[in-house]
């Protein structure tokens, strides 16, 4: 084994004990113990912040005799910990053939030569693992957010007081209990059965007891093609700086104000400053920023800062419009635009109508 392993070094921001915090929240997926962590969480402390850095060599070459007396563990448990995690991939042993260990660092403090427990595998992963983490975040998000919708539309079901239509539920979903559900594609294939069931037996909007039709009643116009010109909504979401400030809200006004008066744009602030303004907001609105990175990856900058305006804005609104979350508002209109622009596009339109009373800045 090498002696002389470098790595990559750890992503931009991620200090060295967070990597083990990372690794915490992945126990379950990496198959790791209580003991690994605690066994990594020892010997991190025996490095330096510097054997981190890209291009270095991090080692422990302590014996093992000598981190089973620091840990209070038998021998034999630090060397299964260590079989263990060289096995997942984290760590690497490149002592002598004879198990000796050993290390040496030069004048400025690098370490020149190491044969021990190289953290080369685990540095080189963080970005993975950082992504992973990314990943589950955002999914246990959109699964809760999921789970709240499939339950709303449980609930205005049983409100139609149809029998058919409670029945053409339990044929989807036969035990209807959302909090069963652990599967995100199965979650999406519940709500999309349950929206076309309540379209199918909710009454029409403004339906009433229908009346005989007057003698001299003319054949309604059925043209697919008109009917689709004249009442689809524009899916094409297009939007301008003054347009975002007409339609945000004082406090993300005012951030923006501030990244545009450092940014030395007087009259109105490009769209770089807009998103970099909508990111802070969206950390003070409790939107994480690995949650936001994975919506801005799928959707791009402009349509998540719009769903960030959308649900921010509706965060002080009442009525039918109104969330008391914001965050898993700004979480489930990602996942309805990853659909397509027309829901985005529809609340856009309404919120335009909303803040007709609010003074243009798109002059």
């Amino acid at each position: 084994m090498s002696t002389t392993l470098t790595h990559s070094g750890l992503p931009a921001g991620v200090k060295p004990f967070e990597l083990l915090d990372i690794l915490a929240k992945l126990r379950t997926d990496l198959g790791l113990r209580d003991e690994d962590l605690t066994y990594l969480r020892c010997l991190f402390r025996l490095s330096r912040a510097e054997d981190f850095l890209p291009g270095r060599i991090c080692a422990v070459w302590e014996r093992v005799a000598g981190l089973a007396d620091r840990m209070n563990f038998h021998i034999r448990r630090v060397t299964r910990i260590e079989t263990r995690l060289e096995q997942r991939g984290l760590i690497l042993r490149t002592g002598a053939a004879n198990g000796r260990r050993f290390g040496r660092r030069g004048d400025d403090g690098r370490i020149v030569s190491a044969g021990g427990v190289n953290f080369a595998p685990l540095i080189n992963r963080a970005a993975e693992l950082l992504a992973r983490i990314r990943q589950t975040s955002v999914a246990a998000q959109r699964l809760k957010e999921d789970r709240n919708q499939l339950n709303d539309l449980i609930r205005q079901i049983r409100g139609l007081d149809v029998p058919e239509a409670l029945s053409a539920a339990r044929e989807a979903f036969p035990r209807l209990r959302p909090s069963e559900v652990r599967d995100a594609g199965r979650m999406n294939a519940l709500i999309d059965a349950l929206e076309a069931i309540l379209t199918e037996f909710s009454p029409a909007p403004g339906q009433t007891v229908e009346a005989a039709p007057p003698d001299n009643s003319v054949r309604p116009n059925t043209d697919r093609k008109e009917k689709i010109e004249t009442c689809r909504w524009q899916a094409s979401v297009m939007i301008t700086p003054a347009q975002v400030l007409t339609l945000a809200n004082e406090d993300l006004r005012e951030i923006i104000a501030i990244y545009a008066e450092a940014a030395g744009e007087t009259y109105l602030p490009s769209l770089p400053t807009i998103f970099l303004a909508a990111r802070e907001r969206a950390q003070m609105l409790g939107i994480s920023c690995m949650e936001w990175d994975v919506v801005r990856d799928q959707l791009g900058e402009l349509r998540t800062v719009l769903c960030l305006l959308i649900a921010d804005r509706n965060s002080v609104r009442m009525g039918r419009f109104a969330v008391r979350n914001p965050a898993a508002s700004f979480i489930g209109l990602a996942r309805k635009t990853t659909r397509g622009d027309e829901v985005i596009a529809a609340l856009i339109a309404e919120l335009r109508n909303f803040t007709v009373g609010v003074p243009s800045h798109d002059r």
